[in-house]
């Protein structure tokens, strides 16, 4: 008799257990792995930059520094900051005061037609030829914006080079120019040369001295087969995550040019394939993911 009732028990227990592991039990068993939601984009062609950002100064197309020739106290400046002056015109006059001498004051001259921009002595100091007392500008049609550029950068700065300028004095507007000289060689102490890049100014809007950024392109591909930078894995850009309907699939690719915002793919990939970007890092070889189109709400 106690064996059967204990044979009974042994059995409700088993049913019991197998009962917790049906329909009634799915909180313990194993569950599917739920499909990641995953940005993705669509592989074109594509034009791919790399650029630069740079901090300069706008210079005059011609822009010279004013030097006396000879020592002596300015008596008056003929011509202030903000005048126009031709080449021969007279910006300040310095006497020489030697003891026992009587000397008239003489002109110091403007070299080139433009605009005195800097005036940096006043009445009554003392001027000498090695000092620059003044400085001339001429920016009725152009202006150059002079700025350091790192010496890794260098080697891919080109004449001709486009270049994308703001000006902080006039926010909100931008303007184009481009590289019309590049100094040969790089500063020991700031390890940096310098670039030069003229902008039109028909308007006149842009005067020397106003601090100007750059974005300088250093290298451009057009035309080839590019993906975002977000498809690229930050541990490994060789990898990517391509999506077939709703399944991810691993695949390496080889890259070309690696720009501000895309990559230029030279193998690997075809035009019209989609790209994981957003999500990526969590999807499996073989997953079944949800896609959702860059861009889609």
């Amino acid at each position: 008799m106690k064996t059967t009732f204990r044979t009974i028990i042994t059995s409700s227990i088993v049913l019991a257990l197998f009962v917790g592991c049906g329909p009634m039990g799915k909180g313990r068993g194993k569950t599917e792995k739920e499909a990641a939601t995953v940005a993705v984009e669509t592989v074109t062609r594509d034009t791919v930059m790399r650029t630069t950002d740079l901090l300069g100064t706008l210079q005059g197309s011609e822009q010279v520094s004013v030097y006396p020739k000879l020592a002596g106290r300015v008596t008056q400046i003929a011509k202030p900051e903000g005048s126009s002056v031709k080449a021969g015109d007279p910006i300040i006059y310095v006497v020489n005061d030697i003891p026992g001498m009587d000397y008239k004051p003489g002109p110091v001259l403007s070299p080139i037609d433009g605009v005195v921009g800097k005036v940096s002595v006043d009445v009554g100091q003392n001027a000498s030829p090695g000092t620059s007392v003044a400085t001339v500008a001429n920016y009725s049609n152009q202006v150059r914006v002079v700025a350091p550029v790192s010496d890794a950068d260098l080697p891919y700065v080109k004449l001709g080079s486009a270049a994308s300028v703001t000006i902080s004095a006039l926010p909100g507007q931008d303007f184009t120019g481009h590289v019309t000289k590049v100094t040969p060689f790089v500063d020991n102490q700031s390890r940096a040369a310098t670039v030069e890049i003229t902008v039109p100014n028909s308007e006149h809007r842009l005067v020397p001295g106003m601090t100007a950024g750059v974005r300088l392109v250093l290298e451009r591909r057009e035309n080839v087969v590019a993906l975002p930078l977000a498809a690229l894995f930050s541990t490994d850009q060789t990898k990517i995550i391509v999506v077939d309907g709703t399944t991810a699939h691993f695949r390496h690719i080889a890259t070309g040019l690696v720009g501000d915002d895309k990559a230029e793919v030279l193998s690997g990939i075809n035009v019209g394939e989609k790209v994981a970007t957003t999500g990526k890092e969590r999807v499996e070889d073989g997953q079944t993911v949800k896609p959702i189109e860059a861009g889609a709400k």
